[in-house]
């Protein structure tokens, strides 16, 4: 085609030209696959000459998956046309990169087409932590059974000095937290800034942190608004307060760091803090804190707004939580007397308790807040039993925020470089020598080989003259098919339909056939309106989803939410449950491949507090062809 141009004159002319090969060939599979899961592999074969009689076909595999049956096939075709064959692939019961390679020859010409897919989990990870506390001289043992499938399971020894604080599970967590608001974004890369406070860094971990940290800083610009502010969700156009202070106060360590941040992106920034810093007048929730925090940031990027600062200082029965938060701006400002003026009287205690929303705030938020004020304020004596504290929740199962997560770890590595020693001691994982290791930093992280083993024995020995913390983290995905659903003060439900709203059993469908899942997803607790809900909604290999954004069909109303993520295989939604209402949710399915597949468990929870959760469990499911009975 060519198409010219002048002034508001326009022309164009196309000529269509017919491009084929003798021989051609297309496969066609879905775009990921789940362990154990099995699929039809369909390729049409192209003969496109007289000359091309018979086609032999052959298919080879590389990575977690197999042919089941005959790897080659022959066609034979009695003049220029088109035909099918069928080769049947089973996915092995591991995770990683699947190859299909396809060859066919026949009259001479020869054909070939490469597929590459991934063997994805459709169940959630599990992690266990082994512990043990060792004296000088003492030593410590441990057998571990590794509980997922192979390929998916990691396991490290940490060693520490300080009270345990679970770096690498919790840090684990962050980076792995599936969904991504503003808030999770900052949290995930936030505390990779302070690791090497924590522990020795090899230089590829040094990279992968460096590229981590970067991507996040790249990915903030995505909810930055008109304003200077962030969104809570990227496309927003109003600002978050709480999550624009927390997004500056990364950007601006991250600078300081020597990290590159996008020029304008602090700029505009700085600009909406002052602004909104103000313009404040008291009255909102916590707006004391919030606008505590606002003046912190400020301080830290060396644009203290004293006025703003003392305002807030002479206000009557100023909130402890904003005291202590506003204590170190006025540090920072090189104002220690009235950072010291806030904190007289005030005990570091804090009243257990955990917003959904707002400033997704905790009592162990607030005490890794307390504990960064102190560091910087230089009054660490007060601060080690806070400290301990903090470390104690970090090192047991509980569940935690990505805020509280991510805050305790940067107080925790505030004190850590005031706890001077060294650690000396040696290690021997399954068969292998003993390696004796000493190190001065706080933690010490030694990955473990885990590949193709079930599990194995683990020994530390102290050789050194401090007592420390023997750590046995192991991460791994269970089989499918063994989780149990469960209802924790939300409730859950998913029926399927046909296009004309009639039940629709998912277990066994005809190939090509459209439905519609509806969850539904009900406020049964007791505990007010529920904010930021995430619904995770993972689809089987063999269905794929069409887009109602992007197809819009008048079937379903489906928008009554906050933010949604669609993905290939899976759709998170985002929302608010008032006490007592339900929301229904919908997505429009096809059964595309056939096969037999693993219909993932659904999964609801409010972000800043799991027990507040639901879970459908997953199936199996087949895709049959159309008049086929199984």
């Amino acid at each position: 085609m060519a198409v010219a141009g002048h002034g508001r004159a326009f022309g164009r002319s196309d000529k269509a030209v017919f491009v084929r090969n003798p021989l051609m060939i297309l496969g066609t599979l879905p775009r990921v696959l789940g362990p154990e899961e099995e699929v039809d592999l369909p390729v049409s074969v192209f003969a496109l000459e007289d000359r091309v009689k018979e086609v032999s076909v052959k298919v080879e595999t590389e990575g977690p998956v197999t042919v089941m049956g005959p790897r080659e096939k022959k066609v034979r075709f009695a003049g220029p046309g088109e035909d099918l064959v069928a080769f049947r692939l089973n996915a092995l019961p591991q995770t990683g990169v699947a190859t299909v390679v396809l060859d066919a020859s026949g009259g001479g010409e020869r054909a070939g087409q490469k597929i590459e897919f991934d063997i994805r989990m459709p169940t959630h990870e599990a992690t266990e932590v082994l512990s043990g506390t060792l004296a000088p001289g003492g030593a410590w043992e441990q057998e571990i059974v590794f509980r997922g499938m192979a390929g998916t399971n990691r396991a490290m020894l940490e060693i520490s000095r300080i009270p345990p604080i679970d770096l690498g599970r919790r840090l684990d967590f962050l980076i792995r937290y599936p969904h991504g608001c503003v808030e999770q974004v900052t949290s995930s890369v936030f505390p990779q800034l302070y690791l090497a406070k924590f522990v020795e860094l090899s230089p590829e971990r040094q990279d992968e942190i460096q590229a981590n940290v970067a991507a996040g800083i790249d990915r903030l610009r995505m909810f930055q608004t008109v304003t200077g502010g962030f969104s809570y969700w990227p496309g927003n156009s109003e600002a978050d307060d709480w999550a624009s202070s927390y997004a500056g106060h990364f950007l601006v360590e991250a600078q300081k760091a020597g990290y590159l941040i996008p020029p304008g992106l602090l700029d505009q920034w700085e600009k909406y803090q002052t602004g909104k810093a103000r313009a404040w007048t008291p009255g909102e929730y916590r707006s004391e804190l919030t606008q505590a925090y606002r003046l912190y940031t400020l301080a830290l990027a060396g644009a203290a707004d004293l006025g703003s600062m003392n305002r807030l200082k002479e206000r009557p029965d100023l909130p402890a939580d904003a005291s202590w938060r506003l204590a170190a701006a006025f540090q920072l400002a090189g104002q220690p007397e009235a950072a010291r003026q806030l904190i007289t009287g005030l005990t570091t205690d804090v009243p257990d308790y955990r917003e959904l929303s707002r400033t997704f705030g905790s009592s162990l938020r607030d005490k890794a807040m307390i504990l960064e004020t102190l560091g910087i304020m230089d009054m660490m004596g007060k601060g080690f039993p806070l400290a301990q504290d903090i470390s104690k929740t970090l090192s047991d199962e509980r569940w935690l925020s990505t805020q509280a997560t991510a805050y305790a770890l940067i107080a925790m590595a505030r004190i850590s470089a005031a706890q001077a020693g060294e650690m000396q001691f040696a290690y021997a994982w399954r068969e292998e020598t003993e390696k004796p290791m000493k190190s001065e930093l706080p933690v010490v992280q030694i990955p473990l080989p885990t590949q193709s083993f079930s599990g194995g024995a683990l020994k530390v020995k102290n050789n050194g003259n401090i007592t420390f913390y023997a750590r046995l983290i192991h991460q791994g995905v269970p089989r499918p098919g063994m989780e149990k659903g469960y209802q924790n003060d939300l409730a859950l439900e998913v029926q399927y339909y046909t296009l004309d709203n009639k039940a629709l059993d998912p277990a066994n469908l005809e190939q090509g056939t459209d439905f519609i899942a509806e969850v539904k997803v009900s406020n049964v607790g007791v505990r007010g309106e529920y904010e930021e809900v995430a619904l995770s909604h993972l689809v089987p290999s063999g269905w794929e989803i069409r887009n109602l954004r992007m197809a819009p069909t008048g079937l379903v109303d489906n928008s009554d939410f906050d933010y949604q993520d669609v993905r290939d295989d899976r759709v998170y939604t985002y929302f608010s449950l008032s006490q007592g209402k339900s929301k229904k949710f919908y997505l429009l399915l096809n059964a595309s491949y056939l096969g037999e597949y693993y219909l993932p468990s659904i999964h609801a929870e409010t972000m800043y507090d799991d027990t507040i959760s639901a879970l459908v469990p997953g199936r199996w499911i087949t895709v049959r062809k159309a008049g086929e009975i199984r």
